[in-house]
């Protein structure tokens, strides 16, 4: 089974610039995954982000070396073009990117630009509304919704498409605690439905909690690529390039010899358990 999206040997750099932003990058994303990235600030995240949709640097400019597949057709080839039937991103800032004055009018925008029929338009409105539970907000403004709910609505614009991937760039960075359990838990749903989720994310309990595997970039460079498990248990790797571990699994890794722990937990529901098996002992 070919991967949905590949890189090789992939390298970048911005127009004007001789610094690399992305170096020798070499990774697979299979059909169905939920990729999550993570990394410090100026990792290369956004910038490999861009790269997978074709902004960069079919639109934006800039230079590249190696190759990246899309759905086993090389980016060299297509020049960024059908992309975006494939691949869809959600940018940062959400109210930045609306135009239209109601919901329903936003989740349809793309698709009257692509020429979609007016049949085919109100059916996917109405099955990315209800994905994104945003049935009930069909004729409110996008701008007197929630920060949670314009996320959800950013992801319908996109879910509309019905891409076969979606991307998620720091979506819930500017939300509160329950605007960004909004996300992860709509994220979540769809990719349960099948859909591929690449997901950059600060919150390092929701990327362990969600993913099926964790991309660590620091510097323009792969550090790391593998399950959740793996990546977040190695804490001297992560703190190393910036990175700190989920909570449960640092106090875990703390505890590992002292109450012979034969399991490193990474997500809080791992964590019940083997700190339930642990009552009664001394810290």
């Amino acid at each position: 089974m070919k991967p949905i999206i590949e890189f090789k040997d992939y390298s970048y750099k911005y127009e004007g610039s001789d610094e690399l932003v992305l170096k020798n990058i070499s990774f697979a994303i299979e059909e169905g995954e939920f990729v999550g990235i993570i990394g410090c600030n100026r990792a290369g995240k956004s910038t490999l982000c861009k790269s997978m949709v074709g902004i960069l640097p079919f639109v934006s400019g800039g230079s590249w070396d190696g190759e990246i597949v899309i759905d086993g057709k090389s980016m060299n080839d297509m020049k960024g073009i059908g992309v975006t039937d494939i691949v869809g991103i959600v940018f940062q800032d959400a109210e930045s990117q609306f135009t239209q004055q109601t919901v329903e009018d936003e989740i349809a925008f793309a698709m009257c630009n692509f020429g979609y029929k007016r049949e085919l338009m109100r059916e996917r409105v109405a099955f990315a509304a209800k994905a994104c539970s945003l049935e009930n907000m069909l004729g409110r403004s996008p701008y007197r919704l929630s920060g949670g709910q314009q996320q959800r609505l950013a992801v319908a614009c996109i879910l509309a498409l019905q891409p076969r991937v979606i991307i998620l760039d720091e979506t819930t960075s500017q939300l509160d605690p329950i605007g960004r359990d909004e996300v992860f838990r709509l994220v979540s749903e769809l990719h349960q439905n099948g859909k591929t989720i690449i997901m950059v994310d600060h919150n390092i309990e929701k990327i362990a909690d969600s993913v099926d595997r964790v991309l660590v970039l620091h510097d323009g460079e792969m550090v790391d690529y593998d399950t959740p498990s793996k990546v977040f248990t190695d804490k001297n790797k992560l703190n190393g390039h910036f990175v700190r571990i989920p909570q449960v699994t640092d106090a875990a890794l703390a505890l590992k010899d002292k109450w012979k722990l034969e399991t490193i937990p990474v997500k809080l529901e791992e964590a019940k358990k083997v700190f339930g098996q642990t009552d009664g002992r001394e810290a």
